[in-house]
């Protein structure tokens, strides 16, 4: 039988290995969110956003992640159900909510984003490069994959 480090040691694709670093991303941080959070897989980056971007919109969140605005809506009520947010009416626009995190709701964020870097670490802990320039370089891999699908497509 192959092992699967063999297989991903032979890969000759980028994607690849992409795909490796994501899904093994999800299953760590996944685990911690079930296990000692009130959030779910899903909320996860919601959360994040919430967290880097206090006072936004539930419109900018949905956008922002990729969602429909009613899905958006349902998670930020389960947040709002377990104390984790607290929304108000948007004074220039009252059909709509600015939203902020609570203290249990800035100390879920900052959990995760700890383990978000011990996640980092792990990755950096055996390679010649550090943490920033890993990133950078990662960053430009990204910025080159979108600059060539616009042109693209």
């Amino acid at each position: 039988m192959i092992k699967y480090e063999n297989i991903i040691k032979k890969s000759p694709f980028i994607t690849n290995h992409l795909i490796t670093l994501n899904k093994t991303h999800d299953f760590y941080i996944n685990k911690h969110i079930k296990n000692e959070t009130d959030i779910q897989p899903s909320q996860y980056y919601m959360l994040m956003f919430l967290y880097h971007e206090m006072g936004t919109t539930q419109s900018d969140i949905a956008k922002a992640c990729l969602m429909d605005r009613s899905g958006v809506s349902r998670a930020f009520k389960d947040f709002e159900e377990k104390g984790l947010i607290e929304r108000n009416i948007n004074e220039t626009n009252k059909r709509e909510y600015k939203l902020k995190l609570t203290q249990k709701g800035n100390k879920t964020a900052e959990f995760l984003i700890q383990k978000e870097k011990e996640w980092d670490n792990m990755i950096c802990e055996e390679l010649n490069i550090s943490h920033d320039e890993l990133l950078n370089l990662l960053s430009k891999i990204s910025l080159k994959s979108l600059e060539f699908n616009r042109k693209k497509f």
